[in-house]
């Protein structure tokens, strides 16, 4: 949706390099799905997929420079992407395509200034460590992390402590229904449906058919910051009840005729 928002008419060739499993293929898929609802004229020059776990990707990066892409969309994630990041400014790769990377976040101080470039759509799914708008809760506990850990936490914090939240709501809810009895599982798993908590990224909560909903943080990235790595300069937040597909719906049929706040 940013891609579109901030680079709709600046781009005409689109590449992608994805890990090789369901979630790679299935973020490629959904972000030319996006590019056709909203009549983005687009051609995709080249779609790379390395195994998960592949830390040479220099063949990959050569078949991208090669393809010349306006536009290159990853959703790699694990320990591939600052060597690829690392590779692909090596080769220049960086220097004239716009960058797509949802989900960069899970390796956010791994993706150095010295070839990390500025202005690349990075997303940190639901929790940005340096989100000025950030609760009280997110900001203790990033302070805490830097202290315990000499780090700084990405997402996978707030997904876990979402679920404990979640869960410690749920038992007092049920156990509350039950004037104080212990609850049993089925009771726990009723009282969550439509269950809201204050996550360390924000908003969270389950739908009744027990999707979880969060809070979304993606931007563009700087230099201009304190740290050794890229940050994110301007960054928008949005809510998954905004971007998830209703209950029961098709995912390929819904996301032609969705209607999306951009």
């Amino acid at each position: 949706l940013l891609a579109i928002k901030y680079w709709k008419g600046k781009f005409a060739t689109v590449a992608g390099i994805n890990p090789d499993y369901s979630y790679g293929r299935n973020n490629m898929a959904a972000f030319v799905a996006m590019l056709k609802r909203f009549n983005i004229d687009h051609k995709v020059v080249t779609e790379q997929w390395p195994k998960v776990g592949t830390m040479d990707l220099t063949s990959h990066v050569a078949a991208l420079k090669a393809a010349k892409p306006d536009l290159i969309f990853s959703s790699l994630l694990f320990a591939d992407l600052p060597v690829f990041m690392k590779q692909a400014h090596a080769a220049e790769l960086t220097k004239d395509s716009k960058l797509v990377f949802p989900a960069a976040g899970w390796q956010h101080t791994l993706m150095k200034k010295e070839f990390t470039p500025e202005g690349i759509l990075f997303g940190h799914n639901t929790f940005y460590f340096d989100n000025p708008n950030g609760s009280p809760l997110a900001k203790e506990f990033v302070a805490w992390y830097e202290r315990t850990y000499k780090d700084y936490p990405e997402w996978e914090a707030d997904r876990a402590y979402f679920a404990i939240a979640s869960y410690k709501a749920a038992v007092e809810n049920a156990a509350k229904a039950k004037n104080g009895s212990w609850p049993s599982q089925d009771d726990v798993i009723e009282a969550m449906a439509g269950l809201s908590v204050e996550s360390l990224g924000g908003k969270g909560a389950w739908r009744k058919d027990h999707i979880a909903e969060q809070t979304f943080v993606q931007g563009l990235t700087t230099h201009n910051n304190k740290y050794d790595f890229v940050t994110l300069g301007s960054f928008e937040t949005m809510y998954a009840s905004d971007l998830q597909k209703p209950p029961g719906a098709n995912f390929w049929d819904w996301i032609k005729t969705a209607q999306f706040k951009i």
